[in-house]
């Protein structure tokens, strides 16, 4: 899932660092959000490859088989071998409807097996509407229990490079962390900043700091390029609700799509106890910028969902998705499940016809990028496809 300018950086450090460097992934499925298939053009360009072509995550034969038929870009065999025992395709044609059977097929599981289950739904605005109805069938089993806390959840706004540099890119209020130190600027990567005010004519953002300090930002100038930029959004915490951390944070030991369960939440102190799969705990400050980098996590994308791995999965699958419902999305979250997959579409023969129709447009970079030449023997990779 490399672009090119991130695959070219890596590149040149490992050469730097005398590394040994191995690229692990599958071309089929969902490459790069910015620019370039730098996996797919390595090897285009004879990197040393080894290829697996054996399925092995599958447990189930038929679901197997739905896997196969989606990399061969089969939509219609793929849904057949679902239909063997593989799965079941749900057909509603409004998305409330689909978004509800999701939501109760979810509940209706026991804990345990929630745990073991991946919902999938390809846009993010989605995500959270089909977050917000399967944590409403959860209260109703009383799965979620005890007060309600609403905090402020810090949402990173994924701006590209150049948007970075666009004074337009931010609002006031928005949340800033650099990924390095600025000592000249009074600027450290473990603080947060809040957008006070924007000068688009100068390209400047007034930045302040958790201690009062204002910061002239300068976009064009510094820190652009080593800056990530979040939008605050509303965020109801319960007991039961499972969370998942959106940011390394390297020093408490957290790591960008880490999970858990809150295990308690005290209103009056405004915090919560959170325990990991480990089952150790630990417990946010939800007032603490640090600490609001934290999501509900019962739905995913499938971009996030890709190398994750479930007994079950739910996709929902709208035919008239136009920019999210291909054939390797749709690869991917097949490919998740090892036991059985759902499907839940507005129209089965739609979607396969869609599935089809979008075979999946190469990606190649939109500007030219040098990717540094490896010395034989002191840098080596491979690709799993």
């Amino acid at each position: 899932m490399l672009s090119a300018r991130d695959m070219a950086s890596l590149l040149e450090l490992g050469e730097k660092a005398n590394a040994r460097i191995v690229l692990v992934g599958d071309v089929k499925q969902l490459g790069s959000v910015d620019a370039g298939a730098a996996f797919k053009q390595l090897q285009d360009a004879g990197m040393q490859t080894a290829m697996l072509d054996e399925i092995v995550r599958q447990t189930n034969v038929a679901t197997k088989d739905a896997v196969q038929a989606s990399i061969e870009g089969d939509a219609r065999k793929a849904l057949s071998a679902l239909d063997r025992g593989g799965g079941t395709i749900i057909e509603h044609d409004n998305r409330e409807d689909r978004f509800a059977a999701i939501a109760k097929a979810y509940a209706s599981l026991d804990e345990k097996a929630r745990a073991r289950t991946l919902v999938i739904e390809p846009s993010r605005e989605g995500r959270d509407a089909l977050t917000a109805e399967i944590r409403s069938e959860l209260a109703k089993i009383k799965a979620l229990s005890g007060p309600a806390i609403t905090m402020q959840s810090l949402v990173n706004k994924g701006l590209s490079r150049a948007e970075a540099r666009d004074p337009a890119s931010y609002e006031r209020g928005d949340m800033v962390r650099f990924t390095r130190d600025y000592a000249d600027k009074g600027v450290a990567c473990t603080q947060s900043y809040r957008v006070e005010q924007i000068d688009p004519a100068k390209a400047a953002i007034t930045l302040k700091a958790e201690d009062g300090r204002e910061i002239d930002w300068r976009l064009r100038q510094w820190g652009a390029s080593k800056a990530q930029a979040f939008s605050p959004q509303p965020l109801e915490l319960k007991a039961g609700d499972r969370i998942q951390f959106t940011r390394n944070d390297r020093e408490l030991g957290r790591i960008n799509g880490g999970r858990g369960t809150v295990s308690a939440i005290d209103q009056q102190s405004r915090t919560a106890t959170i325990r990991n799969p480990r089952g150790q705990t630990e417990t946010l400050n939800l007032e603490d910028a640090r600490d609001q980098h934290i999501r509900h996590a019962y739905v995913e994308t499938a971009y996030a969902a890709q190398g994750r791995t479930a007994d079950r999965v739910m996709i929902h699958a709208d035919s008239k998705a136009t920019n999210l419902v291909d054939q390797k999305s749709f690869y991917v979250s097949l490919s998740r499940a090892k036991e059985s997959v759902a499907v839940y579409t507005n129209d089965r023969a739609k979607l396969v016809s869609a599935i089809n129709e979008r075979a999946g447009l190469e990606q190649t970079a939109s500007e030219q990028v040098a990717l540094p030449s490896l010395s034989a023997g002191k840098s080596a990779s491979a690709g799993l496809g």
